[in-house]
């Protein structure tokens, strides 16, 4: 009886330690974006101005594929272009954030929420100016 709870004990302790260094080795194989810049400011423009654009460039500075599932931005002034297909670790890409501005003048600041499946899920981008008549 003491040998089957001691082999059992055995059995017990490998699997959580096996359970362990599979957790281990999730986190460690993971993606993670990396932008070169959050913020783009375009300065003075005119009220009215169209297609106004930016580039926003990421790499995958992670260990496994890297996807951009989604962006949700804060206003409709704002149209991101980006591309859904995988980003292999090491490899980088870019969002092109185009801006139209309204007849409103003064201010702005738009952010566009990037949404990712990087161990840092979500990034904020943020584009901001002023509009003048």
């Amino acid at each position: 009886m003491k040998k089957t709870i001691l082999i059992l004990s055995i059995i017990f302790i490998a699997m959580q330690a096996r359970i362990i260094a599979v957790d281990q080795g999730t986190q460690q194989s993971a993606a993670e974006v990396k932008f070169d810049k959050t913020s783009f400011d375009f300065g003075k423009i005119k009220k009215g101005a169209k297609e106004l654009k930016c580039k926003f460039k990421y790499t995958n500075v992670g260990n496994d594929v890297l996807f951009i599932t989604r962006i949700v931005k804060s206003c409709g002034c704002t149209e991101p272009k980006y591309t859904r297909k995988p980003l292999m670790p090491g490899q980088s890409d870019t969002i092109e954030v185009g801006y139209t501005a309204t007849d409103v003048l003064g201010a702005f600041n738009k952010k566009l929420t990037v949404f990712t499946n990087a161990t840092t899920e979500s990034v904020i981008l943020t584009i901001k100016g002023e509009v003048i008549p």
